[in-house]
């Protein structure tokens, strides 16, 4: 995953001159719709990827500060904080690697936020790396394109830390909306906005119940999982069709349906391929789910959901249900079994600057 900053640096004033600045900027989590666990390299270097994402109102911050001291710098992300005079101490490999990408080492400071908890399952990784990137750019002058700040992303997680992982967090948290995306196989990515109707969203909006399990859970961990069965398989020389890859292009093809019925306006054929995905992903790894999981999902099933999912690679964080009728039965019924309600819309503003005083 390569970009190119297209900010014409011999035209910017020096942003070290300011005597101020203060920014803030927030990027959305996002739900996979359908097509999810295609977007990962080692599957879609093989076969290419194809996934529907939607950006929701849950939000990650970074917020922005000039110290006073030009040699300093402090940065402060969950429970990491450091003040420092040399930015390769920092901890946070993902904020290391934003200031050397963008060439600032020194005479800010750093902090983050965000409206969900750390390994929640909502892509909050590259919402974060959207959001710090773009306050760096902000912060240099520099504006750049949110296909830019994807790319930039993308290439910090994957190719400069090597996590095991795809670009869905990070163009979904930078474009915002509700997208079609494919990958080829050389790892070029192309996006297609689904403007669907005000009726369509509507009713997304409403079937769509969040529930947080309070089980952390992390991506990496999952999608190693799967590669590694892949890669067992290939080094003992298994000709039998792959059912990992099997699997994966299952849950392709079905995103690629799913992306008609939304365009189609066939909102509740599309919330039944939620119970589909389920059945498919649960053969990827056995960290998907576990029993209590199941046993949620099978009283969702029994009190009139059409399917669900786990947000994310599996293995805790959130669950989402497509509840087509008695939602208030249904409200009741997931309260009882321990589950927590979030209410939650669509973004269609993906990153934004908040806050610019400088």
């Amino acid at each position: 995953m390569k970009s190119n900053n297209i900010a014409d640096k011999n035209q910017l004033p020096d942003y070290t001159l300011r005597e101020r600045a203060t920014i803030i900027t927030q990027s959305p989590m996002r739900i996979t719709l359908a097509g999810g666990g295609t977007d990962v390299l080692w599957y879609s270097r093989l076969k290419g990827g194809a996934w529907i994402s939607g950006a929701i109102n849950k939000y990650v911050f970074t917020f922005l500060n000039k110290t006073e001291d030009p040699k300093l710098i402090k940065a402060s992300h969950g429970t990491e904080a450091i003040m420092t005079h040399d930015y390769r101490t920092i901890p946070n490999p993902i904020i290391k690697e934003a200031l050397k990408m963008t060439g600032i080492k020194n005479g800010i400071e750093i902090s983050t936020a965000a409206d969900a908890s750390a390994r929640s399952g909502l892509g909050g990784s590259g919402a974060f790396e959207v959001s710090l990137l773009n306050a760096l750019h902000t912060y240099k002058r520099e504006h750049v394109s949110p296909l830019t700040l994807a790319a930039e992303a993308c290439s910090i997680e994957i190719d400069r830390l090597g996590h095991p992982i795809g670009p869905n967090d990070q163009y979904i948290a930078a474009l915002g909306g509700i997208n079609y995306f494919e990958i080829d196989k050389k790892g070029n990515v192309s996006v297609e906005p689904l403007n669907l109707s005000i009726h369509s969203i509507a009713k997304m909006e409403s079937n769509l119940l969040y529930f947080r399990t309070g089980i952390q859970r992390d991506a990496s961990s999952v999608l190693a999982d799967e590669k590694k069965k892949l890669e067992n398989k290939i080094s003992k020389k298994n000709t039998h069709t792959n059912e990992t890859i099997e699997a994966l292009d299952e849950i392709k093809e079905l995103g690629q349906r799913a992306k008609k019925m939304l365009l189609k306006q066939h909102i509740d054929d599309f919330g039944q391929t939620f119970h589909e995905h389920w059945l498919i992903k649960k053969r990827l790894s056995d960290k998907v789910s576990n029993s209590q999981i199941d046993t949620w999902y099978e009283e969702a099933m029994k009190a009139g959901a059409l399917g669900g999912k786990i947000i994310g690679a599996g293995g805790g964080g959130w669950l989402v249900f497509y509840v087509p009728d008695n939602k208030a039965t249904f409200r009741d019924r997931m309260k009882k079994i321990g589950l927590e309600e979030r209410r939650v819309r669509f973004d269609f503003e993906g990153a934004k600057v908040l806050i610019n005083l400088s």
